[in-house]
């Protein structure tokens, strides 16, 4: 499945070299700490697909992307200065 680049991802992406993690250690971050959920979060994602359906399951998982990346942006940005 090829993964839908998001305008912010080159945002921290940037701060994360600028803090000198080298591509490949940014990118897997990147991917750890916003696109991978916990299992917990999966299940709830599930219960509401199956009460909302799969529209409303698509824009949760895009609020939650969304949040952990501005959380993310914010923390990169304070250790920064």
């Amino acid at each position: 499945m090829q993964q839908h680049k998001h305008p912010m991802d080159a945002t921290i992406m940037r701060l994360m070299q600028s803090q000198g993690l080298i591509k490949s250690e940014a990118r897997s971050k990147l991917k750890r700490e916003v696109y991978q959920l916990d299992p917990s979060q999966i299940q709830k994602v599930k219960r509401y697909a199956e009460h909302f359906g799969l529209n409303a399951q698509e824009k949760l998982i895009e609020e939650i992307l969304e949040l952990r990346r501005e959380t993310l942006i914010s923390q990169l940005s304070t250790s920064n200065q």
